[in-house]
């Protein structure tokens, strides 16, 4: 029996040892486990915050998916010949603002640049700067669901979706989600609104992004001006338009998706003589059937190059000032 007792004991020792040598492996030692706590304590959130944001997204996409939530910036027919979109239904637009406010989801900031991307997106159907053709696709956006910057969300999109990346910015969290699809991941800026987390920015909804978009599919075309006149500006003609009752019409002579000339010319639809038919007593006066000036499209204004500058300086001390100037804005910024 003592032989068995002093075989049995060394495996008992070694087994023992072992399981102890094996222990101090999984455990950190005590300064790679204060290096852990000090990492922990400095990251910008707490994982609290992380599971707070992973159920405020997915609310998100809950609320998205019911009551046509995923709809936005409904176009308005006004009958049912027309074949272009008179504006956004901002019947429609007021009700989402307060669908969106009434969810608990978003921060006021948020609500306000939606109602900022909407308003833009209005001004330029109603003042002809941005055609949005009956039956086609939108022209502004980037042709896919902004609340998800795809085509179609998988079925089982809630249950795989995951946030990552999680960051600091500007008192609030910037992250982004995926669903393991492979496709890009999307970002989000979610801020506290008292204790809740609130989400403050989506990028679908950038309006940076839609306002870059619209502008370069207005181009050159469609109403500028400055306080005096605006400009009409369509693909062939150029139409200076002094008020209701007074519109003189010149032909332009495209250059660029950026630049065009104004041809001279006096074709009018006007009760008054505006006063171009003066010459001032000078040599260089505008010729018809000429190049007047160059228009050009830069940082979203439209700049004017006149090439009989002293008439118009002339022109602008004795007839009518602040028609002939240099920087023209689009209608809906005067």
């Amino acid at each position: 029996m003592k032989l068995k007792f002093y075989w049995l004991a060394p495996i008992v020792f070694i087994t023992l040892f072992s399981c102890n040598e094996q222990d101090k492996t999984k455990r950190p030692a005590g300064d790679q486990l204060d290096t852990i706590i000090a990492l922990k304590k400095s990251l910008p959130y707490t994982e609290q915050d992380s599971i707070a944001l992973l159920q405020l997204t997915k609310k998100l996409y809950e609320w998205n998916e019911t009551d046509n939530n995923d709809d936005f910036f409904s176009p308005l027919q006004r009958t049912e010949t027309d074949t272009v979109y008179a504006g956004l239904d901002m019947n429609f637009h007021k009700q989402k603002l307060g669908e969106m406010r009434s969810s608990g989801l978003f921060t006021e900031g948020f609500i306000k640049n939606y109602n900022k991307i909407a308003l833009l997106i209005d001004n330029g159907m109603r003042d002809g700067s941005l055609k949005w053709n009956i039956g086609e696709m939108p022209p502004f956006g980037n042709g896919a669901n902004p609340w998800c910057n795809c085509q179609d969300q998988r079925d089982d999109f809630l249950s795989k979706l995951y946030i990552m990346h999680l960051q600091a910015d500007n008192g609030g969290l910037f992250y982004n989600w995926a669903d393991g699809s492979g496709g890009t991941p999307y970002n989000i800026k979610a801020l506290k609104e008292g204790k809740q987390w609130k989400i403050n920015y989506m990028e679908g909804f950038d309006y940076n992004s839609f306002e870059r978009k619209i502008e370069e599919g207005k181009g050159l075309t469609g109403k500028w001006g400055n306080e005096m006149v605006v400009l009409n500006i369509g693909v062939t003609t150029l139409a200076f338009e002094y008020h209701g009752q007074c519109v003189y019409f010149y032909p332009l002579k495209k250059i660029s998706n950026t630049e065009f000339e104004m041809i001279w010319a006096r074709d009018m639809d006007c009760k008054f003589d505006n006063g171009t038919k003066e010459t001032f007593g000078i040599k260089e006066t505008p010729q018809l059937g000429k190049p007047f000036a160059k228009f050009t499209l830069k940082n979203k204004t439209l700049h004017a190059e006149y090439y009989y500058k002293e008439w118009v300086r002339k022109y602008s001390e004795q007839v009518l000032s602040g028609v002939f100037s240099e920087n023209y804005k689009r209608n809906n910024q005067l």
